[in-house]
């Protein structure tokens, strides 16, 4: 498990003049940890490789931007997110939207911005519904093949993932995605919409926290199958195959916030696994390999700092994935209570997410020793648990902890339930100046 040790010395002054400048809770972004996340990927999927950060883990401007500098296009499911990735630098062509929620606002600013030769770099559709919609719009708006909107059909490998369920996006059963037959007529329903709409190829997300390595080969085989099998049958042209045809594999790759290892080595695994798919494919191959990675970018990068409100001695019992070995039953001695949460940090409440909890000041540990603790938020709901962590013996109230890797789903998916404030959010340079973001809000 990580400590504060594991910091570096800068990082670690920045944090505690952080909180004498902030109130707790707050969010504190290393930029450092950020651009080294992303040099990882980029070295597992250079160039030619398209390569695009997933808004919806993190789509605060400055961060997509620090991306953006490095050559990284945004990856949007909603008009919020386009706009993040624009006021942070992104044009439109650099700009991907996708999701299983997009409506009327969405396909409208595509057509629009299609319209005024201004276009998306692509859609990703996932249903024949939306495919017959976007043509009807979009054929209405006039769009023709000079302005067209260029489209990825998102393909539904129907694998087991080897992830938690609510992250296995890619099982047949899951809400995403196309099967076989549903791609066909999507890619038809395109086809008849007289140029307004350009099939270019096939969008893969197979899952989050993927591990499974066989099975993600498959899903990216069975995306290359559904590729081809389009180009035969002349939904995709050949212009668009030669030219410009396109798999986007997605994202997913494991970020471990225990060890250092990833996402250096889940993401060259998974540019092995992708390789190995085109080697062994049959038929026509797209000449544009994309990825579109959030989490593996970000969540490493964010502290959320807290302070201890109550410790108690009470005897508690944690188990599955928040227990202190991620199995579980963990027998702790005592419960901590803290200042933040599930209206900070969702994913424990949320999916059963472990976050490795340690003490700001390492001496704390080595001077006084650890107990098992279970560690809990301060929201009125029984779920707002951070499970089972060693934390100092002597630790008492207002003491500072960090809850690690809330990078990623954590501000995105803040909640003011109990009428909280939204924390504060702090950058650190890598010269460890500190840059705030947003003041706390509604306290």
């Amino acid at each position: 498990m990580p400590d504060s040790g594991a910091l570096s010395p800068s990082l670690l002054a920045a944090t505690q003049r952080a909180a004498e400048e902030h109130a707790t809770p707050f969010y504190l972004t290393d930029l450092a940890q950020l651009s080294a996340a992303a040099e990882s990927i980029e070295r597992a999927f250079p160039d030619p490789w398209v390569r695009s950060y997933s808004l919806k883990a993190d789509p605060l401007p400055a961060l997509v931007g620090l991306l953006a500098a490095r050559g990284w296009g945004g990856n949007c499911v909603s008009l919020g997110e386009i706009a993040a990735a624009r006021a942070a630098g992104l044009r439109n062509d650099q700009i991907t939207i996708e999701g299983i929620g997009k409506g009327p606002d969405e396909f409208d600013a595509a057509i629009s911005a299609s319209a005024r030769g201004d276009a998306l770099r692509w859609l990703a559709v996932e249903s024949v519904d939306e495919a017959r919609e976007l043509s009807t719009r979009a054929q209405a708006a006039g769009l023709t093949a000079e302005r067209s909107i260029k489209i990825l059909l998102r393909c539904n490998p129907a694998i087991e993932p080897g992830t938690h369920s609510g992250l296995a996006v890619g099982r047949g059963s899951s809400k995403f995605g196309m099967d076989a037959a549903e791609l066909t007529a999507a890619a038809t329903a395109i086809a008849a919409s007289n140029g307004a709409l350009e099939l270019i190829g096939i969008h893969l997300h197979a899952g989050s926290q993927l591990r499974n390595m066989n099975e993600w080969r498959t899903a990216v085989e069975r995306s290359l199958r559904a590729y081809a099998a389009l180009v035969d049958a002349g939904l995709i042209s050949q212009r668009a195959h030669a030219d410009y045809g396109t798999l986007c594999v997605g994202g997913g790759f494991p970020v471990d916030l225990v060890s250092d290892d990833e996402p250096a080595t889940g993401a060259l695994a998974f540019r092995a696994a992708a390789d190995a798919a085109w080697s062994s494919a049959n038929g026509p191959l797209p000449a544009i390999r994309a990825i579109e990675p959030g989490r593996a970018l970000v969540a490493a990068a964010t502290l959320l700092v807290t302070r201890v409100l109550h410790v108690r001695a009470r005897t508690e019992t944690v188990l599955g994935a928040l227990a202190f070995d991620g199995a579980g039953p963990s027998i702790c001695e005592r419960q901590v209570i803290l200042d933040a949460g599930m209206g900070e940090l969702m994913r424990p409440a949320l999916y059963g997410a472990r976050h490795p909890v340690t003490a700001l000041l390492r001496d704390q540990v080595s001077e006084a020793g650890v107990t098992l603790s279970a560690v809990h938020g301060p929201i009125c709901e029984s779920t707002d648990a951070l499970g089972a962590h060693e934390l100092p013996t002597q630790i008492s109230r207002g003491e500072l902890l960090l809850i690690h890797g809330a990078g990623a789903y954590a501000d995105a998916m803040w909640s003011p339930y109990n009428g909280r404030p939204r924390p504060a959010r702090i950058l650190v340079n890598t010269k460890g100046e500190l840059r705030t973001l947003r003041e706390r809000q509604g306290s």
